[in-house]
């Protein structure tokens, strides 16, 4: 009889155990979902100030919705760290893109210059790669958040050299993968 009860016991701690895990997994794929939705209406975004026919005026702006984007994510995922460290983080990231971002960048703001067809070839190519470096880096930015949660990398880890580190490699896949 004793041992019936130590078994049922066990077998009702199994259960809980097996819910929790379960209700944590569908939590976690509720966040992944829902940073994901916020990453793909920045893209949008940034893809929509990329067009602003002024050059060069829209980099400024484009930071300051990248950084809003990673907040957003940081609110979905329970993570709190400051704006200015955010911005950190991205022009971080932004910047191991290097050359090919750079480029695509200047040379978009160049046709912008041109009056008329230029502005319009200008804000095409803009608003492309403003919308494919969006969506990058906040693809890249769910992974290091995931890894916050799976404990893989501590939040207060998020802006020192691991943190900057795991989202500059993560910002290079992404971007790799819009290549291919």
């Amino acid at each position: 009889m004793k041992g019936e009860i130590h078994m049922e016991e066990n077998n009702k701690r199994d259960y809980e155990d097996s819910f929790i895990d379960d209700l944590q997994a569908y939590e976690y794929n509720e966040m992944v979902e829902k940073a994901n939705n916020v990453v793909l209406g920045f893209a949008a975004g940034t893809g929509a100030t990329g067009v602003i026919p002024i050059p060069f005026a829209d980099a400024p702006m484009m930071i300051a919705e990248q950084v809003a984007m990673m907040a957003a994510i940081n609110g979905v995922f329970h993570i709190d760290i400051s704006k200015d460290a955010l911005k950190s983080l991205a022009v971080a990231a932004i910047g191991v893109g290097g050359a090919t971002v750079l480029g695509k960048t200047v040379a978009a703001n160049l046709f912008k210059l041109i009056p008329g067809a230029g502005s319009v070839v200008g804000g095409v190519i803009s608003a492309g790669t403003a919308g494919v470096i969006t969506l990058a880096l906040g693809k890249a930015y769910i992974e290091v958040c995931k890894a916050i949660k799976m404990g893989k990398l501590r939040q207060n880890e998020l802006t020192s050299k691991a943190g900057k580190d795991m989202l500059k490699e993560a910002f290079k896949a992404q971007m790799k993968k819009k290549k291919e």
